[in-house]
């Protein structure tokens, strides 16, 4: 068992640590490098319901787990806790409410990977599904491990600074914008084009719903998968507070030599749609998922992190309430 003792429950006392300090500390407790990286892969399209289904049974929308928003017509790319997806319970296996969910949101344009088929997009719920199940067996472990003054807590959750929200946001655009990150100028030229109409500060639906890449465009491949990159990125220059059409060409000339050279995996990359026996061979490799369990390490942590963080801060909102209560009570009772 390649599991090290955490130390990992953030606490109301807990002293602010200075953002410097934390990657020493997240590599002392045995996280890897990647941990921003593997992170945001399996955070990316969490809903309320995964959380409850793999790791904790009374979570609320009130979770504190960012997510990218599925919604591409939003301004908000990255909720800030991930939302009810809206399974329908009827269905008692987590393949069928996933493939239902997909199927409900078929025609909507604007819903989840913009370049994706249907197809592939079950493809993709039925990908993270098991990503989540191998993170829930780490998570089981760590759970029970765990020291409530340890600084690791601090840091595994400050996404500001840790990296994973810079990487989510990414995401985002890799899925709002298939190509973005590619090289591709045929594709950033029409995704500027289609956002011409509007202001640098907002972009109403009429555009946004106009985004949907057609066939043929030049645009219109299969994206990288997010799970190859391997090494850190440097986001200097970047702000996600910007809008998207603020930040298309940024990004787009920012990373895209970057991936390029370094990111694309053939092992772990397709190039075509998922549409014959052929192709499914490539995705079949993009979808292969590690065996090793230090794999989801990372992952386990965060999850436990978050999970720990958002029941002692409903401790404490409790707490104050149940005293505030008696106070107020204490007081009325004089009059």
């Amino acid at each position: 068992m390649l599991i090290i003792l955490l130390a990992c429950v953030l606490g109301p006392l807990v002293a602010a640590l200075v953002p410097e300090e934390c990657p020493s500390i997240i590599s002392e407790a045995g996280l890897s490098p990647t941990f921003a990286h593997m992170v945001t892969h399996s955070i990316h399209s969490l809903t309320v319901e995964d959380i409850r289904y793999y790791f904790k049974p009374d979570a609320t929308e009130d979770n504190g787990i960012p997510t990218v928003n599925v919604d591409a017509r939003s301004n908000e790319r990255v909720l800030l806790n991930a939302p009810l997806a809206g399974y329908d319970d009827d269905f008692t296996t987590k393949s069928l409410k996933s493939f239902d969910l997909v199927m409900r949101n078929m025609n909507r344009t604007w819903w989840g990977i913009q370049n994706y088929s249907t197809l592939e997009k079950v493809a993709h719920a039925l990908h993270m599904a098991e990503a989540w199940e191998n993170a829930m067996r780490e998570y089981k472990v760590i759970e029970k491990q765990l020291d409530p003054e340890s600084d690791l807590c601090t840091c595994v959750t400050d996404i500001k600074n840790n990296g994973v929200l810079n990487y989510l946001n990414l995401v985002a655009f890799n899925i709002r914008y298939p190509g973005i990150t590619s090289g591709n100028d045929d594709a950033l030229r029409y995704y500027l084009a289609q956002s011409n109409s509007t202001d640098s500060t907002t972009e109403d639906t009429h555009v946004r719903e106009k985004r949907v890449v057609s066939p043929g465009h030049p645009a219109n491949f299969v994206q990288v998968d997010f799970s190859i990159y391997k090494r850190s990125l440097n986001f200097d220059g970047i702000d996600f507070e910007l809008s998207d059409v603020e930040l298309l060409k940024d990004v787009a000339e920012k990373f895209a030599e970057k991936f390029a050279e370094e990111f694309v995996d053939e092992a772990t990359t397709v190039h075509n749609h998922l549409d014959s026996a052929d192709n499914w061979e490539s995705w079949k490799n993009m979808l292969k998922l590690p065996k090793e369990e230090s794999e989801y390490y990372d992952i386990a942590v965060f999850y436990v992190l978050y999970a720990q963080l958002n029941q002692n801060k409903a401790q404490v909102k409790f707490k104050w309430e149940h005293k505030y209560s008696y106070s107020y009570s204490t007081l009325m009772s004089k009059f």
